[in-house]
């Protein structure tokens, strides 16, 4: 159980990570109107995310509390004096000084501070799982964008294309050899691709917005940026990792943990502090003749032994075991579903994987082929425009497709990296406002 928590940790900390987030700040806008790759991208964020660091200092307040946890409870002092000025008068009085502590019979101090140990290791385990989403929250954001550039990309080049096909087509009409039917087909065609674009435009620009929230910065004017849809060939078994890396997990087993600890601690506060006191007393006692006035001076030691007869902390300790139960059912949960996270990510990735190079090495050369001998033929009058049409149609479907399934490859290589904690990024040592996680 937690007891007072300590702040003074917490403040002292405050300037030093002003002082870090200023330093980072001004990194991050020195290199504001430069490329941006998705590694810099995370560590940029790592740095000056508004979320991370203040989710950090909840390591100070766990420490605080372990600063706390096991102290002696104050000593007290009690002075006490007495005369008879308002009664009879006759110069008697007495004083006492007396002087009492607290002292634990059982291991309680020790528990406490174990309990508040292992909830530092919680803390830090729960900023190690922050960092882990907060990686694959901007990498996944970073790629959303890169996916939409590259539609972008696609897309000028296809209203390129187009726009070629509608002059030569524009021309023929002039020469009475085409339909102006067909000049507007083509231009609904067009326009129907810069629509297309200024969706993608849309798109890119609320998650660059989302992307400069998780960066620290409020706009990524300037920034471009770069990196490959494709991760490349890699099995998922080489993206993958050991679920034992998650810190979820590790967060799970030290609740445990400390569940046990807490078990014990109630355990131990069955039996409640022992009272011991020291104490000195005078007095000054006024008598008829002949003994007259007569001085006694007396020092005191107790002992005050507390009883569990009626709270022997059936409660505490009940409540403890039923946590403790219920952190090891939540633990085996867990671990189930990183699991299935896993499973399912890998299976991503590898149909995702199939996919891509399909279109690769398969469709999209033959849809480009197919695309270029409709165009000849369409110049060379040996085809209508109908057919020119479909087949312009299908190889821009089949160039958005491969697109969307690299950056949907990409998105589920992040996920495998997120549930297996793998990320390199994961364990680099950036404390603004805190500790290292």
């Amino acid at each position: 159980m937690r007891t007072m928590r300590s702040t003074g940790a917490i403040f002292r900390a405050a300037p030093l990570a002003a002082l870090v987030f200023a330093v980072s700040t001004s990194a991050i806008s020195q290199n504001s109107s430069g490329p941006l790759t998705a590694d810099e991208a995370v560590r940029e964020a790592l740095a000056a995310n508004r979320d991370l660091q203040a989710a950090r200092f909840s390591i100070d307040v766990a420490r605080g509390d372990l600063l706390q946890a096991g102290r002696l409870e104050n000593p007290e002092l009690e002075l006490g004096f007495a005369d008879d000025f308002a009664f009879n008068s006759e110069g008697e009085r007495s004083g006492s000084v007396n002087f009492s502590q607290r002292l634990p019979v059982t291991a309680r101090l020790a528990r406490q501070k174990d309990v508040a140990s292992k909830d530092v290791a919680i803390a830090r385990a729960e900023i190690r799982d922050f960092i882990r989403n907060l990686i694959a929250e901007v990498e996944s954001v970073f790629y959303v964008v890169r996916t939409r550039d590259e539609q972008l990309a696609v897309n000028r080049r296809l209203v390129a294309s187009v726009r070629a096909v509608e002059d030569v087509t524009a021309r023929r009409v002039d020469a009475a050899e085409a339909s102006p039917a067909d000049v507007g087909l083509l231009r609904i065609e067009r326009m129907r691709l810069e629509q297309d674009a200024q969706r993608f435009i849309r798109q890119r620009e609320i998650a660059k917005a989302t992307l400069a929230r998780l960066l620290g910065v409020e706009e990524l004017s300037g920034r471009t940026l770069i990196g490959e849809l494709d991760p490349g060939q890699a099995s998922p078994s080489a993206l993958s990792g050991p679920a034992s890396l998650r810190p979820d997990l590790e967060a799970a087993r030290r609740g445990v943990e400390r569940a046990d600890a807490d078990r014990a601690l109630a355990r131990a506060e069955i039996w409640e502090d022992w009272t011991v006191g020291l104490g000195y007393e005078g007095e000054r006692q006024v008598f008829d003749s002949p003994i007259g006035t007569k001085k006694d001076s007396f020092l005191s030691f107790g002992v005050s032994v507390p009883r569990p007869v009626w709270n022997r902390q059936q409660g505490r300790i009940a409540a403890a075991e039923a946590e403790r139960r219920q952190r090891g059912r939540s633990r085996d949960a867990l671990m189930l579903r990183i699991a299935e996270q896993i499973r399912a990510a890998e299976a991503r990735v590898r149909t995702l994987r199939s996919s891509v190079d399909a279109y690769s090495n398969e469709i999209l050369p033959e849809a480009t082929r197919t695309q270029e001998l409709f165009e000849r033929g369409y110049r060379q009058g040996l085809m209508g425009i109908a057919e020119l049409l479909q087949a312009q149609r299908q190889f821009n479907e089949s160039r958005a497709y491969y697109i969307e399934l690299q950056g949907d490859l990409r998105q589920a290589a992040i996920a495998l990296e997120a549930a297996t904690g793998s990320s390199p990024h994961l364990n680099e040592e950036l404390s603004p406002g805190g500790d290292t996680p």
